[in-house]
């Protein structure tokens, strides 16, 4: 493999590209695969979209020489984490065991990949090579919305795949998105489900993109914040899904100890990405340390939601 696409946000904190940022990725993405064959209603690389394949979700995903990317990587003290992020494309596994390989020949920080379900032995491959951890973008809380977002996948082959992730790696990572028709009993349940299986667990917003035929809107920030501060609480112990109190699938109450919800709060941490360590990640994840102005917009949001 010679060339590697690149998240904008990566190929600009490795000077490959110029613009300004926010906050630069500590985390480099890099995306592989040329084609998709999967047919996610809400993917703009699935075979049915219409939507502009230079991006995924709303980003763009130029492509640089490999070696250019590894130079870039080992001349740059921020980064922290590169991680493979994958189509569901043909000939793919030897390409990934391959940039596996070069990276971790050519830089010291850990190495993550996000994939769709392959077989043991390519698992094994992968954590051979280098891998530290395999990431599956599940997406839906349930397998009801799985059959209507995902055609095509198995959502029995994907909860085995995860299990098999955390046999192989010893420990695994799910992605789950907020806002494609779930209940919040249904969320807070997978929370708890993942939780308990070993897993860590990533929370995004869901967000249109022209072309890819699904016209939900994104979800409220306020239910969004609801969420994040449930898996928040949950992947720390500090509540339990069963606990919290739900109206017509509508959090309602957390029902977390008071001294925990006000820790949580003041940290800020619940309203960060979640997932894989040092994975920053915005589009309504704040990708830094909240200021005293974004603690006090996500205290708000809690109470407009929750009351």
């Amino acid at each position: 493999m010679k060339t590697i696409r690149l998240s904008i946000g990566s190929a600009v904190s490795l000077g490959l590209r110029a613009a300004k940022m926010t906050a630069p990725p500590t985390t480099v993405y890099t995306l592989i695969g040329e084609t998709c064959l999967g047919a996610c209603r809400f993917c703009t690389q699935a075979r049915r979209s219409d939507a502009d394949r230079q991006f995924l979700s709303r980003v763009t995903w130029p492509e640089f020489p490999l070696d250019d990317v590894l130079v870039s990587i080992q001349a740059t003290e921020d980064v922290r984490r590169v991680c493979l992020q994958t189509l569901h494309a043909p000939q793919l596994l030897p390409d990934l065991v391959a940039a596996a390989q070069r990276l971790r020949d050519t830089v010291a920080v850990p190495l993550s990949i996000c994939m769709n379900p392959v077989d043991r032995m390519w698992l094994i491959a992968l954590k051979d090579a280098g891998v530290a951890r395999v990431g599956v973008g599940l997406d839906c809380a349930t397998e009801e919305l799985f059959a209507q977002m995902k055609p095509g996948f198995d959502w029995a082959r994907y909860l085995r795949f995860i299990d098999e992730t955390i046999d192989v790696f010893g420990i695994g990572s799910v992605h789950l998105i907020a806002g494609l028709g779930e209940s919040d009993t249904e969320m807070a349940r997978a929370f708890q489900t993942f939780h308990d299986k070993g897993c860590s667990i990533a929370l995004f917003a869901f967000t249109p993109v022209r072309g890819t035929g699904l016209d939900f809107p994104p979800p409220p920030l306020e239910r969004y914040r609801a969420l994040q501060l449930a898996r928040y609480l949950i992947v720390h112990n500090l509540a339990r899904a069963e606990e919290m109190t739900f109206t017509d699938g509508k959090l309602a109450s957390l029902n977390a100890p008071p001294d925990a919800m006000a820790r949580a709060l003041e940290s800020g941490i619940p309203f960060r990405t979640s997932g894989c360590p040092n994975c920053n990640r915005p589009m309504y994840n704040h990708p830094a340390p909240l200021t005293a102005a974004d603690k006090a917009a996500a205290r708000a949001s809690l109470v407009e939601y929750l009351e």
